[in-house]
């Protein structure tokens, strides 16, 4: 469930690229524009209490996404995985004073990891078209291993095929399909469409027991109804 050589190349050679021209900026990690990278994370993080936490990162880049834990969550630990050693030794760099706050250099599909944690976020994780794999394949089997490896929950985000242009190397997503997939790990997810009109974001809960009243115990929980 690695990503292939040559589109493990591909994504290596796009960032690297990106960050000898750019540096540490949201352009190095392919989002354009600050203010677009914060909506995106923003939202990734609207559906969870990450207090006290352990959330993983895939492709975190420059772990960026600790900007907007920090104004949500107290207690948490972070751990970033990304392929791209240049932006994880950035990223290490920049949060060396946390210890809380930890970065690895590695391929999420086979990397093998010691400790369970409770949420995983994946934010523009699925951006490139592949060559070597199916784009649908890959995305299960990300959101599988995830969900294995994660007590409570994931999210992750997509550009959908409902859109007004396209970009060569860069894939649409079908939206009928992503939920179907995320209803075979739950029957308790979230969709989100309301920030940009090209963008979804997926939330999946692991639990999805509920009670007599047909109404999810996790959801009894997050909004403390009674």
């Amino acid at each position: 469930m690695e990503l292939g050589t040559h589109d493990k190349d591909r994504v290596l050679k796009e960032y690297n690229d990106a960050y000898e021209k750019y540096g540490y900026s949201p352009k190095t990690v392919l989002w354009g524009k600050a203010e677009k990278q914060d909506i995106r994370l923003e939202v990734l993080t609207s559906m969870y209490d990450f207090n006290n936490k352990k959330i993983l990162d895939i492709g975190c880049g420059f772990g960026d996404l600790n900007k907007i834990l920090m104004k949500k969550a107290a207690g948490y630990q972070y751990l970033g995985i990304d392929i791209n050693e240049k932006l994880v030794q950035k990223a290490n760099e920049m949060n060396q004073d946390n210890t809380d706050i930890n970065f690895i250099v590695g391929d999420f599909g086979k990397y093998e990891f010691q400790e369970r944690l409770d949420y995983a976020v994946l934010s523009g994780t699925f951006a490139f078209s592949l060559q070597d794999k199916d784009q649908y394949e890959h995305v299960e089997d990300y959101i599988k291993k995830a969900l294995e490896i994660c007590n409570d929950g994931l999210a992750f985000n997509f550009v959908s095929d409902r859109v007004n242009f396209k970009v060569d190397g860069y894939y649409n997503y079908n939206v009928e399909k992503i939920i179907s997939i995320a209803y075979k790990y739950s029957r308790n997810i979230v969709m989100r469409s309301d920030y940009m009109p090209f963008d979804f974001t997926i939330f999946i809960f692991k639990d999805d027991s509920f009670d007599e009243e047909r109404i999810f115990n996790e959801y009894r929980k997050r909004t403390k109804i009674k």
